[in-house]
């Protein structure tokens, strides 16, 4: 039997507050020949003021007259302005743009009318000031007299007129330069207000009047997927649900999405923006980045978007969607890309060698605690000297180094030798590498077919690739490189990293007596992943890094009454998926867990920012091979739900959704590519302990029971009576 011993590690890492879009946002208006206005601000937020050096030439002997607005168009840009010679006196022309770079308007300026520009959070607003009205100098001074000096309905942060909910359009003159995304930008001016009269004033000011125009719905994002991690910017596929309009016959006139940057889970800084004609899926490359070039490795963003309709010189823009987070990919995906088998080199030297082979096996079926012993870490160009390297493995996968050991390699382990505290090192985003030799497993695939099916049905659960392994430059053989449940782990799958972790190895239950009765007893089966030391220290908003909260949590199952287990238990646990868990190990037929005899291979993760506890399968090489009865249960959750019919039938549904899940995961497929993948691997593996023949009938034996488990989950299910 396996016994998955992958120590956790502490760690720093990524923000893990919730993604949340505030309106107390920030914005710098940028260079003064090129200024973006904050129309991607929520509504409540005043735009920024242009920059001094924008107005100062717009001299108070010189402040001709404009009227220009572009209500709610995102990413205005204000061209520097120009003298020209003309009839009479000196003239100023001024243009302005949109997304696109599509004109929106522009005029010719003359004195001794004065204007006055400025952004607002619906985009630009310039308006005609009065003759006896100075041009400000000074961006405050121009925020303050915006609505004092000029008369009529000033823009209020909205967008709309503060004087009433009236729409008001202002047509401009159309052209189109060059694209944003492939898609010309309409030159319309598109109003905010989503119903209402023209503007009264509209005959007067030269302006089109606009009928009444209900603004379209606010999408809603489709892709990314909500809190999808390890997102790689050239891979991002951004698409909206389509455009809804309240009035019949308007089309969609304009798609619009941005990206902010997030900082203590408030938005910062938008760094990525589009607005086209067309509908469908877009990419970065089909849009704008603001400042930086490309999104920034390991943060967080959110993302969002909205429709404008296409009603004539009255179009309106909705609002915007709910924002959706995303993190972007912090190099990992690299090493977890299962497309290649990638090469790792360990180098040990003697001393080392002959401490960790002393460590080889454990005394048997129990808990075991392992050394780290010095020794260096190669990966293509990169060399990590002084890494902590130990054989890891159970009383049934453990190998010596005489034969095909696992390895577990820590970049940043804390050598005694060395004074003072490891520095931080990663590679391609990972400090702790779990490499398994596969001894139990002849196929060669179950910890990468089998994960696969946890994390697409939403269960934290470990990446796994297939690498070779070299130790002092000599072929060690083909091994499996499973992804380190730590901190950086639980970044990825829950609210906070800073909860704590417990191991159950081997008929090692969640009862009082596989704990110590102090806080700080490891002499017990159930183990801490965390510990204090001189370097590494609880985060004062995480959980305590002692035996406090797996004592909570046995007291909470132990205090729930017969025939009170079920739902009770969702109050401190994260049922949902505890079910999912279970189910999922169910079909694989994984025996060698936490629900059925064994009770092994299990770790439980309290989440601080929920309260709720997560139980994690690890393990899973023996599976895909075996009549496994989902009702036989040992684990005490397990025996628990199933003494009340409505867990047991909730239960039963579960396994039926998981169980065609299965059916329909393209299990062939996966198999067979990994099949092939690794043929050659496994015939040149030096230290295999089955022939290539016997791999080829593993193959086979996994397509039959790819094709037998669904049908005879259903049987089972229908016995049970469900």
């Amino acid at each position: 039997m396996s016994d998955d011993d992958d120590d956790a590690d502490e760690d720093d890492d990524a923000s893990d507050d919730p993604l949340e879009f505030a309106s107390d946002v920030d914005v710098d208006p940028g260079p003064p020949s090129e200024l973006d206005s904050t129309a991607a601000l929520p509504p409540s937020v005043p735009g920024p003021l242009l920059p001094l050096s924008l107005l100062l030439p717009l001299d108070p002997l010189l402040c001709p007259p404009l009227l220009l607005s572009s209500p709610r168009q995102p990413a205005i840009t204000i061209a520097s302005p120009r003298r020209t010679r003309a009839a009479g006196p000196e003239r100023m022309a001024l243009s302005v743009y949109g997304p696109g770079f599509a004109r929106h308007g522009s005029d010719t300026l003359a004195h001794p009318t004065r204007a006055r520009i400025r952004a607002t959070a619906s985009g630009l607003d310039a308006r005609r000031c009065p003759h006896d009205t100075t041009c400000m100098r000074w961006p405050w001074l121009a925020a303050l007299t915006s609505l004092l000096a000029c008369g009529g309905d000033s823009v209020d942060a909205a967008g709309g007129s503060s004087s009433s909910g009236a729409a008001t359009g202002t047509s401009t003159s159309s052209s189109t330069g060059s694209e944003s995304g492939g898609d010309s930008t309409s030159s319309t001016s598109r109003g905010d207000s989503s119903s209402g009269a023209a503007d009264s004033s509209s005959e007067s000011s030269g302006t089109v009047p606009c009928p009444a125009n209900a603004a379209p719905a606010a999408p809603t994002i489709l892709e990314p997927a909500a809190g999808r991690i390890d997102v790689i910017g050239d891979d991002l596929v951004i698409d909206v649900s389509d455009f809804v309009d309240p009035d019949p016959g308007d089309a969609l006139g304009v798609v619009a999405a941005e990206i902010w940057t997030l900082d203590a889970g408030l938005p910062k800084d938008r760094v990525w923006s589009i607005e086209r004609t067309t509908a469908g899926p877009f990419t970065l490359a089909d849009g704008v980045f603001d400042d930086a070039p490309a999104l920034v490795p390991w943060t967080d963003y959110v993302v969002r978007a909205r429709h404008a309709d296409d009603h004539a010189e009255c179009s309106a823009y909705g609002e915007w969607s709910e924002p959706l987070g995303f993190r972007t990919d912090d190099g990992s995906t690299e090493l977890f890309d299962e497309s290649v088998v990638r090469d790792f080199y360990l180098d040990i030297g003697p001393q080392s060698w002959d401490a960790i082979n002393a460590q080889a096996y454990p005394p048997g079926c129990v808990p075991f605690d392992r050394d780290y012993h010095t020794g260096t870490l190669r990966y293509e160009d990169q060399v990590f000297d002084g890494v902590g390297i130990k054989i890891k493995g159970g009383c049934g996968s453990s190998r010596s180094l005489d034969g095909k050991a696992s390895f577990k390699v820590n970049l940043e382990w804390d050598d005694p030798e060395v004074l003072g505290c490891p520095p931080e090192r990663r590679l391609l985003g990972e400090k702790s590498f779990a490499f398994h030799n596969g001894v139990q497993d002849h196929t060669a695939s179950h910890e990468r077919l089998g994960y696969a099916l946890y994390r697409a049905l939403g269960v934290p659960a470990p990446r796994a690739a297939s690498v070779r392994i070299f130790v002092n430059d000599e072929l060690w053989g083909l091994y499996t490189h499973v992804e380190s449940i730590d901190r950086r782990f639980f970044s990825r799958w829950f609210g906070s990293k800073e909860g704590m972790l417990y191991e159950g190895t081997y008929w090692c239950d969640l009862i009082d007596q596989n704990i110590g009765p102090g806080d700080n007893d490891d002499g017990y089966c159930l183990t801490r992943e965390f510990s204090p030391s001189t370097c590494s220290s609880a985060d004062p908003d995480g959980d305590p890094l002692d035996y406090v909260r797996l004592h909570e949590l046995i007291g909470q199952i132990a205090a729930l009454p017969d025939g009170g287990f079920y739902p009770a238990v969702e109050e401190f646990m994260d049922w949902d998926r505890f079910m999912t868990s279970w189910a999922i190990e169910g079909v694989l037929a994984h025996w060698d867990n936490y629900a059925f005899y064994i009770i092994n291979n299990y770790r439980v993760y309290h989440d601080p920012s929920t309260g709720l506890w997560t139980l994690l399968s690890t393990g899973i090489d023996q599976t895909f091979n075996s009549d496994l009865d989902p009702w036989e249960v040992t684990g005490v959750l397990a025996v628990r739900c199933l003494q009340e019919p409505a867990c047991e039938a909730a239960f039963a549904a579960r396994l039926a959704e998981v169980n065609d899940a299965f059916e329909n995961f393209g299990y062939h497929d996966r198999a067979d590519a990994i099949f092939e993948q690794l043929s050659p691997y496994i015939e040149e593996d030096p230290r295999k302990e089955y022939s290539f023949g016997d791999f080829a009938n593993e193959h086979d034996g996994l397509s039959g029971f790819i094709d037998w488990r669904p049908g005879r989950v259903r049987d089972l299910i229908t016995a049970h009576g469900f």
